[in-house]
């Protein structure tokens, strides 16, 4: 597990990035080519979640295979082809204001899958805002990344409302 712990956010969004002070293009992110709730451009992904402001929890898992989706502890799945340039990773929050390092990738750069699993989605954005010093979070993420071929993005599991909100728009 390269990470496992709380992040703060804001404005419902957390990033994957080569940079460690990374604040992906947005419009580029959602346009070039997006799967509902994260949108990647070449090394850089948002990811969505439902809280706008707050401590998320999130788990992210660099691995060197697929290691496997947890479809029955999560309510959304999703994945999509991430393309990191740089040899490490790092967990972003808003606005590049603090990131946690991820480690090198075990194969360096180049095609990667990514997986984002949310739980609690719709809490979260039913909340909105969360106080600073809740300690515990309302709704979690794993994030798992490894290298893999090139493939279509995809939606394992969407029962959110707030997700099938953000996979239509």
């Amino acid at each position: 597990m390269a990470f496992d712990g709380h992040v703060w956010i804001h404005d419902g969004q957390l990033y994957l990035s080569g940079n460690p002070h990374g604040s992906p293009d947005w419009d580029r992110c959602f346009t070039a080519n997006p799967v509902g709730i994260v949108g990647v451009y070449g090394g850089e992904a948002i990811l969505l979640t439902g809280l706008h402001t707050g401590h998320v929890g999130v788990r992210v898992d660099v691995a060197e295979a697929d290691p496997g989706a947890q479809l029955e502890r999560y309510e959304d799945v999703v994945e999509i082809d991430f393309v990191p340039t740089e040899d490490e990773l790092h967990l972003v929050e808003w606005a590049g204001e603090d990131s946690h390092p991820l480690g090198a990738l075990p194969k360096g750069p180049g095609n990667h899958r990514l997986r984002y699993h949310a739980r609690g989605m719709d809490a979260g954005h039913d909340l909105d805002t969360a106080d600073e010093h809740d300690d515990e979070p309302v709704d979690e993420y794993l994030v798992q990344v490894w290298p893999a071929r090139p493939s279509m993005p995809a939606t394992l599991k969407l029962t959110s409302a707030y997700a099938r909100a953000c996979q239509s728009s």
